[in-house]
């Protein structure tokens, strides 16, 4: 006949199951906090990876399909730009036509002689990495709420990109920054750039309302500047346009 546990035997029992339920609850403990810790840790390497794949970019995802497109260039190109040569072999010169993709919905762009429709024209190649560009277009933003354009065809060619840079996708910011006016995505090697004579950003074409090369600039402008030689062009005047140390080479 077993002996009945004396009192002492059931304490130090009941304690032990304690114990036992008290480590098992621990050990459960340690593995849910393992568990959760690991899959942080693959959820923030998996943040990283996708934003270096993007460039440094939080803006990839809304890429849209017409970053680079096509560009099909009709006519003489314009030599290439020097701002030490003056005056620029290019003035008097009917600028080629450009047709390609808007960098926003896709849809049909065209820049040439006749896409000013009578008027005069300014033309602004802006690459989205380009720090003077990043700072020259809520310049030209300002200047067209302000109705300095009016009576101008402005347009811009959103060129060099790359999208492994930074501030990428053009599309999103000219957009951001409320950018107003037709905007061609350039092909993923600066045919529109090229046939235009770009040799850094950002780079302006101001062409007379015949079509013809009034005057070429580069570098970040001020607005004053940009504003005399805009008036100058409705005018029909030789173009006080000067280029600026403030830029980004294209090579």
């Amino acid at each position: 006949m077993s002996k009945k546990p004396t009192k002492a035997q059931v304490r130090a029992q009941a304690v032990a199951e304690r114990q036992r339920a008290s480590d098992a609850a621990a050990k459960q403990r340690r593995n849910r906090a393992l568990f959760w810790g690991g899959l942080a840790v693959v959820v923030v390497i998996a943040i990283v990876v996708a934003v270096v794949a993007s460039g440094g970019s939080d803006n990839s995802a809304s890429a849209t399909k017409w970053e680079t497109a096509p560009v099909k260039v009709t006519g003489t190109p314009l030599p290439a730009f020097d701002r030490e040569k003056s005056p620029d072999p290019a003035i008097g010169e009917t600028v080629p036509t450009l047709t390609g993709t808007s960098v926003f919905d896709g849809t049909a762009v065209t820049i040439g002689p006749d896409s000013g429709d009578g008027k005069p024209q300014m033309i602004v190649f802006v690459a989205h990495w380009c720090p003077h560009c990043q700072a020259e277009v809520p310049r030209l933003v300002q200047l067209a709420d302000d109705g300095v354009f009016d009576g101008v065809a402005v347009s811009a060619v959103a060129t060099g990109t790359n999208d492994q840079a930074g501030n990428y996708p053009p599309s999103a910011w000219l957009k951001g920054d409320k950018w107003p006016f037709p905007v061609m995505a350039d092909s993923p090697t600066g045919t529109g750039a090229e046939a235009y004579g770009l040799t850094s950003y950002p780079y302006f074409v101001l062409v007379n309302a015949d079509g013809t090369v009034a005057g070429r600039g580069s570098g970040e402008l001020p607005e004053d500047q940009i504003e005399a030689n805009i008036e100058a062009l409705k005018a029909g005047k030789d173009l006080p346009i000067t280029s600026s140390d403030r830029s980004s080479s294209a090579s």
